[in-house]
């Protein structure tokens, strides 16, 4: 079951924060409740730098401290989940992760004048969040604190002094930055934030600010802020497609098959080119169909997922459909108005067999 965490690498996570005074007095403020339409309310707000290989893309989360759930806006959700945040078929609106329940992901799919507004939702089993509130919890956790070699890592410009702790979690190596001071908030799990945040340490009975956090998969997330809001995100309008539930004996059974999946799946966002749109949309396409497989297996249902052959007629089509695209802009611009016009329709049909394939294939939320 080990080996099935990194596959998990797509998925938004949650961390902690804690302070002298503040220590085991839970948060008054209201927790958000996992429905479809409803309005979710945050008290924090954290700001930061996540990093997968040579990518940096800045961040901006919102936190609940009374029930750690964790607001992410339509173009974080793109960067972690190594998508395009719109495309042809839709647009990522928001997402909210619960430590407790799973993750909620919020899209609008279609194009202008036939808009479908959909939420995905995901249940608690394995959920990133819930995996890093359990690990906080854990005996585990407080034994990577007490064993872990400790050096001094200088002041942090919001945080004050702070250490670099750096041991070891079921064998895998883990850097975490700790700050020495209290953190002022009261929280109610143990653990609130994005890998990032607050975290309750029994060991010394008061709240601290992780600062900066570095998984064994090479992804690094730096806190440079985290300040009280009240933020305020509503959700009307849509209808919930695809809630499932995680099938244990199916992962067990297909463990080998999910580590590769996480394999190419580290892949794909370690080799993003983020200054290329177009190979943006490709990466998103090859991620969309490492996460159908996923999401196949997961629900018990290895055998439907996406054929090599399926996959490769959608990423031939979507490859001809770069090309067109930029066939079809040159013609503009030369001003060839009757080739740009074929070109236009040529383009239409070949993204109408993409998308009839997509979403037969690939429903949102994989």
């Amino acid at each position: 079951m080990k080996k099935i965490a990194f596959v998990l690498i797509i998925l938004i996570s949650s961390p902690s924060i804690a302070q002298d005074g503040y220590y085991g007095r839970p948060s008054n403020y209201p927790p958000n409740v996992f429905e479809v339409n409803t309005t979710y309310n945050f008290d924090y707000k954290m700001t930061g730098i996540m990093e997968r290989g040579s990518n940096r893309f800045p961040l901006t989360l919102y936190v609940n401290s009374a029930d750690g759930s964790v607001g992410v806006k339509g173009e974080d959700v793109a960067f972690m989940l190594a998508m395009p945040v719109e495309s042809s078929l839709g647009k990522f609106d928001f997402a909210v992760l619960f430590p407790d329940k799973g993750n909620r992901i919020y899209g609008t799919l279609g194009d202008r004048g036939d808009e479908q507004k959909v939420s995905y939702a995901s249940i608690r089993n394995l959920s990133a969040p819930a995996a890093q509130l359990e690990l906080i919890q854990s005996e585990k956790f407080h034994r990577f604190m007490q064993n872990a070699t400790k050096t001094n890592a200088g002041n942090h410009p919001e945080f004050g002094s702070q250490k670099l702790y750096t041991g070891e979690i079921n064998g895998k190596e883990f850097k975490i930055t700790i700050s020495n001071n209290s953190a002022p908030v009261k929280i109610t799990p143990a653990h609130i934030g994005f890998l990032c945040g607050v975290f309750a340490d029994d060991s010394r009975r008061k709240n601290r600010y992780i600062t900066k956090f570095i998984t064994p998969d090479e992804v690094t997330v730096e806190m440079h802020s985290f300040t009280p809001t009240n933020y305020i995100w509503a959700a009307s309008g849509y209808s919930e497609i695809g809630q499932s539930n995680y099938n244990v004996e199916s992962i067990i059974d297909n463990e080998s098959t999910l580590e590769e999946i996480g394999q190419r799946m580290a892949g794909i966002t370690r080799n993003i080119d983020y200054s290329n749109p177009d190979a943006i949309q490709m990466s998103a396409l090859k991620m969309s169909i490492e996460t159908q497989r996923f999401n196949a297996i997961k629900s018990g249902h290895p055998e439907r997922q996406i054929s090599e052959e399926a996959e490769g007629a959608l990423i031939n089509l979507k490859a001809q459909i770069i090309d067109k695209s930029k066939q079809c802009k040159r013609y503009a611009e030369m001003g060839f108005d009757e080739e740009e016009a074929l070109c236009r329709r040529q383009l239409r049909r070949l993204e109408d067999r993409f998308n009839e394939m997509y979403n037969r294939y690939l429903p949102f939320g994989g």
